[in-house]
């Protein structure tokens, strides 16, 4: 199965090295508050512009740019320009959590 569709419900092969993905659609103001995942995660900015925190860094990021946050690694984002971005989380380790995940809420 080397396709998987959006709208489905997302099976990847036993191959794959991806867990879960998305498209983003942000306004200008979103704020995507400061959390982390149970695996890494890949951000591709298609438009738009923001400015993201990972690792304690913040960065400018916009059209082209991709961010890579490490599992269990805090990150955030302020949206500055209407923005899509693709969102793609790695391999998820056995019994790990989709979603957002808070420190001092949901650690393990």
């Amino acid at each position: 199965m080397p396709v998987n569709f959006y709208k489905n419900t997302q099976v990847y092969p036993e191959w794959s090295e991806l867990s879960h993905y998305g498209i983003n659609h942000l306004k200008v103001g979103d704020i995507v508050k400061l959390h982390y995942h149970d695996a890494n995660e890949y951000w591709i900015i298609i438009s738009g512009r923001g400015t993201c925190t990972t690792e304690g860094d913040t960065y400018e990021i916009g059209p082209g740019d991709m961010v890579l946050t490490k599992r269990g690694d805090e990150h955030s984002l302020i949206v500055t320009e209407e923005m899509v971005a693709v969102y793609i989380y790695g391999i998820m380790p056995e019994g790990g959590r989709v979603g957002y995940l808070f420190k001092g809420v949901d650690d393990v």
